[in-house]
């Protein structure tokens, strides 16, 4: 049912223990299920209690009656307990065993009052507060549901009355008998209405969290599949204006013209920034990010980190340094997530602190790896550090382009990996000290990138295969590659590639993830079983995928737009002997 059918069943109420046709055959289902389960305890005390009554039978009554007495107990009331309890694990059709349920309270309520009437016939003084254990015993222990119980008690009450009636008890005492026990088959009544009443409003309760659940999650869904679409869809043509660019500033143009060449790549650089952080923000408030921790050796990362970093950094004028100064010990991490919280804190100096020199320390403290970003400049003041990594919050600086979403992402990114980001306190030397705490582990069976490219084949410089479907996109791309002085094979589809692919072709892989009829990272593996490509770059618009290095297998992973240091400087990387 929808959310809005359960709020008007609970508007309405259900003071007649019904719900709506659709919600009552579903209430039905569980509660039998729970009576079923709720019969195999009871049936097991309902048949330890009339054992001990036989034994007190036989022990109080004349042998004559203990007998009768016995032979009903034993022959027809036990076995019919037993057959419940036998029943409650056995597969019936729906409502077959709550009907079977109350059969056996009937007929173990019947059993009493026959035993009542064999006791008077005896005259015997056997007291008729057995009839109101039987009722209390229907009522608030088996969990019959309100109308069948309430039914059945009806009929046992009237058989013990013509039983009573029928062998001679006088007329003003069965008034008053009857009068007790009819009130308290009242009060029971009454408790299994409200103990009915009371399951349903539960039961309604939790269909109501379920449907809110599952909308929750229908809503999660759209919300991933919205960031993923517009991430493809703002970042494809952000990379072709960003590929366009890169070609025009290579071209001798006016002066004029080729400082306007440059503060248009400013611009597609700033507002790419801006997109990734607020899609990267989305991603992990929908929980899209799931990390992967496996053990990095500091100086494997701190050296890519200087691939992707230092050429921004020389372009500022900001020397970057870098120092490894936990050789011995491993941090435990996602690679690609690690990478985008140094990154984040390396840009977040170079775009907003003024330094002329930021320091970038992996240093091995009481079990942990602390990665430290520190930079000589303008500093942090103290109310500013107070809301320094909440969301959306920047800097009154005129300077200042960003949403303020940087920092926020380097401290859920720790977060997620067992880590903590901290601003360390203030000094007098200025500038601003970032520190970021993961676990740590032994640095045994760990395959160094200089290990894996030992390996590589070496020769001549390698080919580019270029594999992108779209036709403007890589045609600019192929212009930018060549450019750099590579050869480049280009193709639009998986299957060329693959066709063209030669065993000690010595050749690097740049593709898209998304191609028509072939997945890039599918591509990767087939060529490189074939033997075919030494690495690759897997360029996608899809943030959902880190961006980063994987040494095992030799495979970087760039997003749209794609940034040119960036490319560059991870074929130099693959290429590198």
């Amino acid at each position: 049912m929808t959310i809005s059918q359960l709020r008007h069943q609970q508007a309405v109420g259900f003071r007649w223990l019904r719900f709506h046709p659709e919600l009552e055959s579903r209430y039905r289902e569980v509660r039998d299920q729970s009576i079923r389960e709720r019969a195999r305890p009871v049936s097991a005390s309902a048949l330890v209690l009339f054992l001990v009554y036989a034994l007190l039978d036989l022990a109080m009554m004349p042998d004559p009656l203990a007998r009768q007495t016995v032979f009903i107990r034993l022959l027809i009331t036990c076995p019919a307990i037993s057959l419940v309890w036998w029943l409650s694990w056995q597969p019936l059709r729906p409502g077959t065993f709550l009907r079977l349920y109350g059969l056996a309270y009937l007929v173990g309520g019947l059993s009493v009052v026959a035993i009542i009437g064999m006791a008077r016939l005896a005259d015997f003084p056997l007291p008729y507060e057995g009839i109101l254990l039987m009722l209390m015993f229907g009522y608030f222990a088996m969990g019959i549901p309100f109308r069948m119980v309430s039914g059945l008690s009806l009929i046992l009450l009237v058989a013990y009355l013509v039983v009573e009636y029928a062998t001679g008890m006088a007329p003003d005492e069965l008034a008053i008998n009857g009068f007790f026990i009819m009130t308290a088959n009242i009060i029971g009544m009454v408790g299994s209405w409200l103990s009915e009443h009371r399951q349903r409003a539960h039961f309604l309760d939790r269909q109501m969290l379920e449907a809110l659940r599952l909308q929750a999650e229908q809503e999660s869904e759209r919300k991933t599949s919205l960031i993923t679409i517009a991430s493809h869809d703002l970042r494809q043509p952000l990379n072709i204006i960003s590929l366009i660019l890169e070609n025009l500033s290579d071209s001798n143009l006016p002066e004029h013209q080729a400082a306007l060449i440059t503060r248009l790549k400013t611009s597609v650089t700033h507002f790419n920034g801006l997109l990734a952080s607020v899609l990267d923000i989305s991603r992990l408030q929908e929980g899209m990010v799931k990390p992967e921790p496996e053990p990095l050796r500091p100086r494997d990362v701190l050296s890519q980190l200087a691939e992707t970093c230092g050429e921004r950094a020389r372009d500022l004028g900001v020397k970057l340094e870098f120092s490894d100064n936990g050789p011995h010990v491993a941090v435990l991490a996602d690679p690609q997530l690690l990478h985008r919280i140094l990154q984040n804190l390396v840009f977040n100096a170079l775009d907003h602190s003024g330094a002329g020199r930021i320091e970038v320390e992996a240093n091995d403290e009481n079990g942990q790896l602390v990665f430290v970003v520190r930079d000589d400049g303008c500093g942090i003041d103290q109310a500013t550090r107070e809301k320094i990594f909440d969301p959306f919050f920047r800097t009154r600086m005129a300077n200042d382009p960003g949403l303020g979403l940087g920092l926020a992402i380097v401290r859920e990114l720790s977060a997620l990996m067992g880590g903590s980001c901290t601003l360390a306190p203030a000094t007098g030397e200025g500038g601003a000290c970032f520190r970021v705490s993961l676990p740590c582990c032994g640095v045994e069976h760990i395959a160094t990138v200089e290990t894996l490219l030992s390996g590589s084949k070496t020769g001549a410089h390698p080919e580019l295969i270029l594999v992108e479907d779209h036709n403007e996109s890589r045609h600019w791309l192929h212009q930018i590659l060549t450019g750099w002085g590579y050869r480049v094979d280009s193709f639009a589809s998986a299957e060329q590639a693959i066709e063209h692919g030669k065993a000690g072709a010595n050749a690097i892989l740049i593709t898209d993830l998304h191609l028509p009829a072939m997945a890039g990272d599918q591509l990767f593996r087939v060529l490189t079983d074939n033997q075919a490509i030494l690495g690759g770059v897997m360029v996608t618009a899809d943030t959902s995928r880190a961006e980063g290095y994987n040494p095992s297998s030799r495979l970087w992973t760039l997003h749209k737009p794609l940034k040119p240091m960036r490319l560059r400087a991870a074929l130099q990387q693959l290429t590198r002997r």
